[in-house]
């Protein structure tokens, strides 16, 4: 009897194993498609390649759909693939547009004209004339004009079709730089004469580099160059080069470095201000250039002006520091709730709104895709590490430093009290940060 059990179990067992027990294949020469066949199911691991780019997914096919073949599976899936083109705006209204594939793109073979509902896309800004990115599903459909599926469109950044045109700067008023202004940058737009970028640790000025970028860069990539004929106009924050060479870069910040400390400087009239900083490490770029300290004239409303009639917004510096950071009181906040933290949080440390908005559009993008940041603002860790002597004596000096560390998980941390002083009289304003790892 115990002999017959056992053997109707093991039965059992084989017989499942048959049914569900998953036999994998080769990948396919489709980009690497991988299949597991069982009887009654079939897992498929999609990893194919289209014409815009690479249908990765994991899709179970049960019975009967577990016997069809691979190539027949696809014409499911292929209504699912996300085509994408670049376009030029024809006719829009509030609920559809009709337009014109750049040349180049795939799907002006099929339709000169293709009409798009727009009612659930969202507002981008576009308008008649507007080069814009669509996304679709499923095929163009056979009308006039053609029509297709739209999920998504966006004002176009890749604009290889099309030349740039207009006046990046005047080079008879801008300054002439030394070719070393900026380093790693990542690309935002690209021409077919030229390329936008911006660096890495972000800056306030925006970069345009001319010259034909080879297909083998998109926007998105992260680049250093080399460079020539640099031009920069610090009142609309623009730089303007020849780029020679490029090649990718995967540049991270230093974490033990101290990121674009500025220092602002407001007198009650206009007034000549000597500012020195005695730092515990090394300082790694300054601007304007400190030799042995800074010398301008500082007006009221915070403009400097150098001795050669060069004016500012605030003295830069970063450097590399033997500071140690105190993290034992602060906050945890979630990466999507960073900018409304340190808008509260900058109000409070006497920050206002124009030196908040810089300090935010500077420190959010390394810091709202992570989980969770840990916050803390340093005093005398800072302060003691980056002695700052100015002259004449401000009435109110106001030190912002931000240290934070990304982590994947909320955690407890005493609050830390934030306070400033009222600024009165002349007063000195600077901020700052660095990511701790």
């Amino acid at each position: 009897m115990v002999k017959k059990i056992i053997i109707t179990a093991l039965a059992l067992v084989l017989l499942l194993a048959v049914l569900f027990m998953p036999i994998p294949k080769s990948p396919y020469e489709d980009g690497g498609t991988r299949e597991y066949s069982a009887l009654t199911y079939k897992i498929v691991d999609w990893n194919r390649l289209t014409a815009d780019g690479i249908y990765e997914a994991t899709k179970v096919y049960w019975f009967p759909n577990n016997f069809k073949s691979i190539d027949d599976l696809w014409t499911y899936e292929e209504q699912e693939v996300v085509h994408k083109f670049v376009a030029t705006i024809l006719e829009l209204d509030s609920t559809s547009a009709l337009v014109q594939p750049v040349d180049g793109e795939d799907e002006l073979r099929s339709a000169d004209k293709i009409h798009l509902s727009i009612a659930d896309l969202g507002d981008i800004g576009a308008q008649v004339g507007s080069d814009v990115e669509i996304y679709y599903t499923g095929g163009i459909m056979e009308s006039y004009p053609a029509q297709i599926h739209a999920v998504k469109w966006e004002l176009a950044k890749a604009l290889r079709h099309k030349e740039f045109t207009e006046e990046w700067l005047n080079k008879e008023t801008a300054e002439k730089y030394d070719n070393n202004i900026f380093d790693h940058i990542v690309i935002t737009e690209i021409y077919s004469n030229c390329f936008f970028a911006k660096t890495v640790i972000p800056m306030p000025y925006t970069i345009k580099l001319n010259g034909t970028l080879s297909d083998d860069w998109c926007v998105g990539d992260q680049i250093s160059c080399t460079y020539e004929n640099t031009y920069y106009d610090s009142e609309n924050n623009r730089v303007e080069v020849d780029f020679l060479t490029v090649e990718a870069s995967d540049w991270q910040p230093d974490p033990n470095a101290a990121y674009k400390p500025v220092i602002y400087l407001y007198p009650e009239t206009e007034t000549e201000v000597s500012v020195k900083l005695n730092l515990d490490g090394k300082l790694t770029c300054t601007y304007p250039a400190y030799n042995a300290g800074w010398q301008v004239t500082a007006a009221p409303d915070g403009t400097l002006t150098d001795a050669n009639g060069q004016t500012y917004n605030y003295l830069y510096w970063e450097g590399e520091t033997n500071a140690q950071w105190d993290m034992t009181e602060g906050f945890c906040i979630k990466g999507e709730d960073t900018a409304a933290f340190l808008e509260d949080a900058l109000e409070k440390l006497g920050l206002n709104r124009k030196e908040a908005n810089e300090f935010i559009v500077y420190w959010l993008p390394l810091m709202e895709k992570n989980p969770y940041n840990i916050i803390s603002f340093q005093t005398e860790c800072y302060s003691d590490a980056a002695k700052l002597e100015v002259t004449p004596a401000p009435d109110t000096v106001i030190r912002v430093f931000m240290t934070f560390k990304a982590s994947d998980y909320m955690i407890r941390i005493l609050p830390q009290k934030l306070t400033a002083p009222e600024r009165t009289g002349f007063t000195v304003i600077e901020w700052g940060g660095t990511e701790v790892k």
